[in-house]
C-alpha cells in the first residue's frame, strides 16, 4: 500500500533498504544453511579452489573483491567478498554500507550533485529544483531561523483544548508536516486494484517498531528515547528542560499505549488481514467518538468515502485512548512530532540533535554530508526533474533493450521450471503461467515525466519542504475514488532500488540500480545475469511469494490456487521460516523468519531463475567472459555475491533484525546458494560442507 507522503526523515533514511524485493532440517545452524555448521573442521576438505585471473580491469576488480584464503564451500560470501570487506572502511555516516547499494548510491549522488548544481536560476521546474536544493544548503539562513518556522504550527497546537480540536489539527498536520495518532494516505483497493482509495492504519509512534515500547530487552532504548523526546521539546520550550523532561515522560507513556494496540509488523504483512474496506461509514461506526468530519475536512477531503482500515483493532481502541489522555499530553505529543518529523529542514543544531538518537541505535558516527542530505531531499521533492537528467547521463545506448531482453529470459526461466514443481497441480500451474505472461515491466524511467508547475516554494527551506509535501499529498489524494494510472512510477529514476507491485502485477527497475556492479551494457552476460538478473528474478518471484501469490495476474486479491496446492506451498514456506529464524545475527538476536518470509522466498527463487536464464542464453551464445580461471557459471555466482558485499555496525544489525523484511546481505547470499543444487555442482560443494544444506528448502 502507498502511505501518507510525509515520514520521519532521520531514522528512516538510514533504515531504508532496497529490494522490497519445502520440508527441511529444523536444527539450528550458523548461517541458516540447513543446520550444517560453518565450522571448516566439519567440512569435506578441498585441495584447492579457483581464483579468477585476467588482465582486464573487470577481471582485476573481481579478483580484488575476493578472499582467496576462504573455501567457497565453507562460506561463499566471505570467499566472494572478503577482499572488499578487508579493504573497505565503514563510513562514519553509514551504519551499513555495501559494494552494491552503498558505493553505487555514492556514485549516483555525485552525478546528481552535478545535475542539481546547474539548475539554480533556470526557468520552470528545473529552476524550482535548483532553488529547493540551494535553500537546503543555505545553513546560514537555517541557523538564523532556528525553530521559528514552526511558530505558526506551535500556535495552533497551543489552542488544542479538546480531542475534537486535536483531530482537526491532526488533519492539517497529516497533509503537510507530520502524521500523528495514526497513518493516513492514498492506497489501492486490493479487490479493485485499478481504483484509488484512502487507507487508515496504525501509527502515531516515533520508535521504529512496537517492540521497542513493549519488550523488556529493549527498555534501554526506550529510556534513551525519552531523553531524545526531551531534547527535541527543549527547542520549542525555549530551553526549559525541566518542563521538556516532564512532558517527554507523558509523550512516551502515550506512545506506549498506542504501541499496545498495534499489531506486530509480521502480522501486517498479510494482505488478507489488512484489507478491511470499511469506507467512511464504517470508520465512523468503528471509532465514532473521534471527530472524523473535522479530520477529513482539515486534511482537505471532507467528502472522502473510499477508505480501507488496515488494523480495525487499533482504530477501535483509539477513541478511548485519546479521551483518557489529558490535553497537556496531547499538546506535548503534537509538539514533539512536529519538530522531530521536520528536524532535517530546520537549523543544523536541531538537525544534529535529532541525529544523536539515530546514532545511538544504529551505531552511525556522523550525519551524512550536508550535500548528501540535500540531494536526498531534492530527489524526494523533484524526483522526475533530476531523474530525467540522470537517465540521459547514465542509462544511454542499448541498456534498456538489454535489460528487457534479460527480463524476458528470466520470465521464460520461471515458466519452464513450473512443470518440475511436484507440489503444484495442473490448474494452478496454468494460472501461474498466465500470471507470468501478464507481468508488466518498467525499466529505467517512466514514459511520461511528472511536471511541477503547481508546486510553489516558500521563502525558506522548511516552508519549501512543507509545500512539496502538501503538493505531493494532494496529488495522490486527489485520485481517491477514481481510476489508478497503470503507467505511474512510484520511485525516482535515480534511486538504487527495485520493486514488484502485486496490485498492478508489474516490476520496476529504475535507472539508478541499472549500473555497476549490478548491470552494464559492457559487462559479460554472466555478470549481468548473476547480479541484475538475480534482482529481476527476485522481483518476479515476489509475485508468487507468501503475499504476492494472493493476487492474480490482474492484481486482484483472490484465491486462485487449489486448496491442497496452497497447503503444500505453506509447508515449503515453513522451511524458509525455520531456516532463517535459526540465524543469530548478533548475540541473542535472531532473524524473524515470518517478517523476512517474502524477501527470502524471492531470494531463493530469484537466483534460480537468473541462473536458468543465463545458462539457456549461454548455451546458444557460448560467451567468452574475459575472466580467466573461472567458468562462466562460477562467474555468474561471483557476480551475484559481489553485488551484496557489505559491512555494518552491531547496532544496526540488531535493529534491522527487528524491523527489516530483508535478511542481512551475508545470508541473502549464503542461504539461497547453500539450498541450491546447481550451485553445489558448479562449485563442487559436496555433502557435509556448509554451503551444501543437508535438507534444502525449495519453493520456486
Amino acid at each position: 500500500m502507498l502511505r501518507a507522503m510525509r515520514v520521519r526523515r532521520y531514522l528512516l533514511p538510514l533504515l531504508a533498504l532496497p529490494l522490497t524485493l519445502a520440508a527441511c532440517n529444523k536444527d539450528k545452524g550458523d548461517g541458516g544453511t540447513g543446520g550444517v555448521s560453518n565450522d571448516p573442521d566439519n567440512a569435506t576438505p578441498k585441495a584447492s579452489w579457483v581464483v579468477p585471473t585476467g588482465e582486464t580491469e573487470l577481471a582485476q576488480t573481481v579478483v580484488a573483491t575476493l578472499d582467496p584464503t576462504t573455501d567457497p564451500c565453507v562460506d561463499f560470501y566471505q570467499y566472494a567478498c572478503g577482499g572488499w570487506i578487508a579493504n573497505t572502511e565503514l563510513p562514519d555516516d553509514k551504519p551499513r554500507y555495501g559494494r552494491g547499494f552503498g558505493e553505487l548510491g555514492d556514485r549516483n549522488d555525485e552525478v546528481l550533485v552535478t545535475i542539481v548544481a546547474g539548475l539554480e536560476g533556470q526557468e520552470g521546474d528545473a529552476g524550482k529544483a535548483g532553488a529547493f536544493y540551494a535553500s537546503c544548503m543555505d545553513l546560514e539562513k537555517r541557523t538564523e531561523l532556528g525553530a521559528k518556522p514552526l511558530d505558526p504550527w506551535l500556535k495552533k497546537i497551543d489552542k488544542v483544548k479538546s480531542a475534537k480540536a486535536a483531530m482537526k489539527l491532526a488533519g492539517e498536520m497529516h497533509a503537510a508536516v507530520s502524521g500523528p495518532y495514526f497513518s493516513f494516505g492514498p492506497s489501492r483497493d486490493f479487490k479493485q486494484p485499478d481504483m484509488q482509495i484512502a487507507d487508515l492504519g496504525q501509527g502515531g509512534t516515533g520508535l521504529p517498531d512496537r517492540s521497542f515500547y513493549l519488550d523488556e530487552d529493549k527498555k534501554p532504548i526506550l529510556e534513551a528515547y525519552k531523553g531524545h523526546v526531551a531534547t527535541m521539546l527543549g527547542f520549542v520550550y525555549g530551553g526549559d528542560m525541566e518542563k521538556a523532561k516532564a512532558d517527554a515522560e507523558k509523550v512516551v507513556a502515550f506512545e506506549v499505549e498506542l504501541a499496545k494496540v498495534q499489531k506486530p509488523r509480521e502480522e501486517m504483512r498479510d494482505p488478507v488481514a489488512v484489507y478491511n474496506r470499511l469506507d467512511r461509514k464504517g470508520v465512523e461506526k468503528l471509532a465514532g467518538k473521534l471527530a472524523w468530519g473535522d479530520f477529513f475536512k482539515a486534511v482537505g477531503y471532507p467528502k472522502v468515502q473510499a477508505i480501507n482500515v488496515s488494523n480495525p483493532t487499533f482504530l477501535e481502541a483509539l477513541p478511548e485512548l485519546m479521551s483518557k489522555t489529558d490535553m497537556g499530553t496531547h499538546r506535548a505529543y503534537l509538539r514533539y512530532h512536529l519538530i522531530a518529523d521536520n528536524a532535517s529542514e530546520l537549523s543544523p543544531e536541531i538537525e544534529t540533535a535529532a541525529f544523536q538518537f539515530t546514532a545511538a541505535i544504529t551505531g552511525a558516527k556522523a550525519q551524512p554530508p550536508q550535500q548528501k542530505r540535500c540531494i536526498d531531499a531534492t530527489t524526494s521533492a523533484f524526483g522526475d526533474v533530476i531523474g530525467k537528467a540522470f537517465v540521459e547521463k547514465t542509462f544511454a545506448g542499448k541498456s534498456k533493450d538489454l535489460a528487457l531482453e534479460m527480463i524476458t529470459d528470466i520470465e521464460a526461466a520461471m515458466e519452464s521450471a513450473l512443470p518440475n514443481l511436484e507440489w503444484m497441480d495442473e490448474g494452478t500451474r496454468e494460472a501461474a503461467v498466465g500470471k507470468i505472461k501478464l507481468v508488466k515491466n518498467k525499466v529505467g524511467y517512466p514514459n511520461k515525466w511528472r511536471e511541477y508547475s503547481k508546486l510553489e516554494l516558500g521563502d525558506n527551506f522548511f516552508a519549501s519542504a512543507v509545500a512539496a509535501a502538501q503538493w505531493g499529498f494532494k496529488r495522490e489524494m486527489d485520485k481517491v475514488g477514481g481510476k489508478a494510472d497503470p503507467d505511474e512510477w512510484f520511485m525516482p529514476a535515480s534511486i538504487v532500488n527495485a520493486f514488484y507491485n502485486p496490485l498492478q502485477n508489474d516490476m520496476n527497475f529504475p535507472a539508478g540500480i541499472m549500473q555497476p556492479p549490478f548491470f552494464s551494457q559492457d559487462f559479460p552476460r554472466a555478470m549481468n545475469y548473476g547480479a541484475m538478473g538475480m534482482v529481476m528474478g527476485h522481483e518476479l518471484t515476489h509475485g508468487f511469494d507468501d503475499q504476492g501469490r494472493k493476487f492474480d495476474g490482474n492484481g486482484v486479491m483472490q484465491e486462485w490456487w487449489a486448496p491442497e496446492v496452497a497447503e503444500r506451498f505453506e509447508a515449503r514456506a515453513a522451511c524458509i521460516d525455520e531456516t532463517y529464524s535459526a540465524i543469530e545475527v548478533q548475540p541473542g538476536v535472531f532473524l524473524n523468519g515470518k517478517l523476512t518470509m517474502g524477501e527470502n522466498i524471492a531470494d531463493h527463487g530469484g537466483i534460480r531463475e537468473a541462473y536458468t536464464a543465463y545458462t539457456t542464453w549461454n548455451a546458444a551464445n557460448n560467451e567468452n567472459t574475459g575472466v580467466e580461471g573461472v567458468t562462466n557459471e562460477q562467474l555468474f555466482f561471483l557476480a551475484y555475491a559481489q553485488s551484496w558485499c557489505s559491512k555494518a555496525t552491531p547496532q544496526i544489525e540488531a535493529l534491522l533484525a527487528t524491523v527489516d523484511p530483508h535478511s542481512p546481505p551475508k545470508y541473502r547470499v549464503n542461504v539461497p546458494l547453500a539450498h541450491y543444487p546447481k550451485f553445489w555442482e558448479v562449485w563442487s560443494c559436496g555433502e557435509g560442507t556448509p554451503m551444501h544444506a543437508a535438507n534444502a528448502c525449495e519453493v520456486w
